[in-house]
C-alpha cells in the first residue's frame, strides 16, 4: 500500500490586507462626509415647494441667508469671486448640480443678483432648494 504525505502548509488567513481595506473604507467615508455641505446645516429657514425633484448624485450648494450673507459649500463667499470657486469645484465634480438655497426671510432682491449675477456668468443651469409642505389636515 502506498501512502502520500501532505506538503501543503496549514491554510492561514492573512490580516494584513483585510486591515488595509477596512482602513481603506474607513477613509473614503471620511472624505465623503467632509465635502458634504447641507443647507439645513446652516441656520436658513428654507421656503415650501410643492413641486420638484429631489437632488441626486454630487451637488454644488450655494446659500443666501437671512442677512444677505453668501455660503459657497459652506464657507463665506463674495459674489464677485463665487463663478470662479464654482468653475473650479466642476472640473474636480463635472456633472455636479448646482443648487441654491435662500432664507425665506431674506430679501428677495439678493436673491434676483444672485441669479442675474449666475447668468451674466453663464452658470443659469442651476435649482433652488425649499422643503416640503407639511400634508394639507383630513376634513
Amino acid at each position: 500500500m502506498i501512502r502520500f504525505r501532505r506538503t501543503s502548509p496549514d491554510v492561514r488567513l492573512e490580516m494584513t490586507p483585510l486591515i488595509d481595506v477596512i482602513f481603506l473604507l474607513l477613509t473614503f467615508f471620511i472624505f465623503s462626509l467632509v465635502l458634504l455641505v447641507r443647507a439645513d446645516v446652516l441656520d436658513i429657514k428654507l421656503p415650501s415647494i410643492n413641486t420638484g425633484d429631489k437632488p441626486s448624485g454630487t451637488n454644488i450648494t450655494i446659500v443666501l441667508d437671512n442677512q444677505g450673507s453668501l455660503f459657497f459649500e459652506g464657507e463665506p463667499i463674495e459674489l464677485e469671486a463665487l463663478a470662479e470657486a464654482i468653475r473650479a469645484r466642476r472640473e474636480v465634480a463635472v456633472d455636479a448640480a448646482l443648487l441654491i438655497a435662500a432664507d425665506r426671510e431674506g430679501a428677495s432682491g439678493r436673491l434676483i443678483e444672485l441669479v442675474a449675477y449666475l447668468s451674466r456668468e453663464g452658470l443659469g443651469d442651476f435649482s433652488l432648494i425649499g422643503v416640503q409642505p407639511p400634508p394639507a389636515p383630513a376634513e
